[in-house]
């Protein structure tokens, strides 16, 4: 996990009156107390939604369950697996619909048939004309737009560095929130981080996103692009605090990291050990893979001299099914764990 070293001010919070630790790049800032959300400066935010968290069993279950899905031939993992760390955090994501026109202009390449005619020369020695078909290249000019209507979320924090952060961001949808309630999630105990994004640095990036976006788009459909223009118009810009679990387990001696949806209880990534034996294991399919490819290639080579298709064929297949299993069998003799997608 990554850290988030920094130097700590004081904030008083304009509802309750406690002092709360903010980094110095905090904008908007939430206060353990009494969970009131404002800006820096104590102003309201506005729309403030949040999705609530499973309690801290649930989530363990969840935990187990991943283990023993994924467990291969470790099948002690979700007994054995000691969890050493267990922290709910809430994450600030700033998110909003995006209408976006963009007009562009530029000229696409195509092949153009062309009629042209040719002096040729009969088996008799007679020449006489032809006309034949040949192609050029034509340049068509383009005039066209792009129209889009999409939700935009964006992490309201410039250092966070956690692991597995940005896939469990990939896959929030605002539909699963609710208006914000402090009292729900109070006694989960969660770290609350603030925001280092106000409301209008969100919506200028939001802009830049859709606009680069749509560039993207309209060079795709164009061999140059000469003149791309976007307009945007943010709508219903809404400040989402959602619960974003890393557990941190010991297994073996080993430690590996698993990042959870707080909300649903799920793990959206995680670590599985690969264990000495598991590598030795591998480490011999490899040296089998390894023997099976040289095989099949030399019998290959030889029904090739000999021009026998059937060993060629037979040959050709050993080989390849040998260079997987090298391929897969060294491979995990240098990994320590595999990565698992919940």
């Amino acid at each position: 996990m990554g850290s988030e070293a920094q130097s700590v001010d004081m904030f008083k919070c304009p509802v309750c009156n406690g002092n709360v630790r903010t980094g110095p790049d905090d904008v908007v800032v939430t206060c353990p107390y009494c969970g009131s959300t404002t800006t820096i400066e104590g102003k309201e935010i506005g729309a403030h939604l949040m999705e609530t968290a499973k309690d801290e069993k649930a989530r363990l279950r969840g935990f187990r369950k991943f283990l023993e899905k994924n467990k291969g031939i470790n099948k002690d993992l979700p007994d054995k697996a000691e969890v050493v760390e267990h922290t709910l955090i809430y994450v600030p994501v700033w998110t909003a619909k995006v209408k976006a026109d963009t007009r562009y202009r530029g000229y696409r390449t195509v092949q153009v048939p062309v009629q042209r005619t040719r002096t040729v020369t009969d088996s008799d020695g007679r020449t006489h004309t032809e006309t034949y078909t040949d192609y050029e290249t034509g340049y068509v000019p383009v005039d066209d737009e792009i129209h889009t209507v999409t939700d935009e979320p964006l992490l309201a924090r410039r250092g966070a560095r956690f692991y597995g952060l940005e896939e469990y961001l990939n896959q929030i949808d605002v539909k699963d929130a609710e208006k914000y309630d402090f009292s729900k999630i109070k006694d989960l105990n969660p770290t609350i981080l603030n925001a280092e994004i106000g409301q209008e640095e969100f919506e200028k990036a939001i802009h830049s996103r859709v606009s680069d976006r749509h560039r993207e788009q309209a060079k795709s459909r164009l061999t140059e692009l000469f003149d791309c223009r976007t307009v945007t118009e943010v709508r219903d810009s809404t400040y989402l605090q959602v619960p974003f679990v890393l557990i941190r387990y010991k297994y073996k001696g080993d430690l590996y990291k698993v990042a959870m949806d707080g909300h649903e209880g799920k793990v959206v990534i995680g670590e599985i050990p690969i264990t000495r034996g598991q590598r030795a294991l591998w480490t011999i399919v490899g040296l089998i893979g390894t023997v099976l490819a040289g095989f099949g290639a030399q019998m290959a080579y030889l029904a090739l001299i000999a021009d026998t298709f059937r060993e060629l064929a037979l040959g050709g297949l050993l080989a390849v099914i040998g260079i997987v299993l090298a391929v897969f069998g060294y491979r995990v003799l240098f990994m320590t764990q595999r990565e698992k997608r919940g």
